[in-house]
């Protein structure tokens, strides 16, 4: 289960993590500034939030630079206008409370906030398993059936055949 919990944003706004579940599954993806890879997968990770946030589904940021280096965050994220919540952990509490021992580090949380999986670096290609298993959270949550059921987009921007909904495997 997510555990309860208290960050701040990047305006130093008290924010609590489980509100962001009443309206439907999360990936919550924990990075730092030095951590190209992090980069990487953050273009992937605000394409689904845009994608997929007409569903319910949201992607919420946290960044987990130390006091030192946390003046450069709020610049970087302002540079790239990314889609989804940025918040603060600059003590990494929150990020080992949830298992988190390299970044990027990546835990998905369906609609009722159980942690259903957890993703630990990126490489190339991983964005694809991951947008498959935000499909079916994305599916599960839904109360009825959906006419307009989201579709799996490849990398290389071709749509999926994937039977609905895919099997994560």
């Amino acid at each position: 289960m997510l555990p309860e919990t208290m960050l701040k944003d990047l305006n130093n706004n008290k924010i609590d993590l489980h509100k962001f579940l009443e309206d439907g599954p999360l990936v919550i993806s924990f990075w730092f500034l030095a951590c190209e890879p992090c980069k990487k997968e953050m273009i992937y990770l605000d394409k689904y939030n845009q994608k997929y946030s007409k569903y319910g589904f949201k992607v919420i940021s946290i960044n987990i630079d130390n006091s030192r280096t946390f003046s450069r965050v709020k610049p970087f994220v302002n540079s790239k206008k990314y889609s989804f919540t940025v918040l603060s952990d600059p003590k990494s509490l929150f990020f080992r409370k949830v298992g988190g021992i390299v970044c990027p580090y990546t835990v998905v949380v369906d609609d009722k906030g159980q942690i259903v999986n957890t993703h630990m670096g990126y490489n190339p290609g991983d964005e694809i398993k991951l947008e498959e298993e935000i499909v079916s959270l994305v599916f599960a949550a839904m109360k009825a059936p959906n006419p307009d059921p989201p579709i799996i987009t490849n990398s290389a921007g071709w749509n999926s055949t994937a039977k609905w909904p895919p099997t994560i495997r």
